[in-house]
């Protein structure tokens, strides 16, 4: 029987292979599963309870449920919320299939950071 577990990483190539809706679901959802790691980091770090990280953020604890779960990709003010309050750095780079993501380098911050409300945002886009 032992020889038959497999890790989760197998398992979830398996599903990605078999169900292409599961695959594109799981992808799409990748930046909400990053940032509901991040605030896990935060909260265990800090040893918060979702209340106290809610209380934190200025949100419901039921929000913060919503966004620890990973299923529901943050709107981007709320990303900037928890990153202006909690002290952290969340950074997202999106580039085309077959192009490797590299705004958020040396390159982008040519560009220049804007400090707006307690938060230095970095935006910069390629062509």
């Amino acid at each position: 029987m032992a020889g038959s577990t497999k890790t989760f990483d197998a398992l979830l190539a398996e599903e990605q292979l078999a169900d292409p809706s599961f695959k594109s679901e799981w992808q799409r959802l990748m930046p909400a599963r990053e940032f509901a790691a991040a605030l896990l980091r935060y909260r265990a770090k800090h040893g918060l309870s979702q209340r106290a990280l809610a209380r934190k953020l200025g949100i419901s604890q039921v929000h913060v449920v919503k966004l620890e779960s990973g299923e529901h990709n943050p709107e981007l003010d709320t990303i900037i919320n928890a990153v202006k309050r909690l002290e952290i750095e969340f950074a997202l780079d999106v580039a085309p299939v077959g192009r490797k993501p590299a705004l958020v380098s040396a390159q982008a911050r040519r560009h220049g950071v804007v400090e707006q409300d307690e938060v230095s945002v970095l935006v910069a886009a390629s062509t």
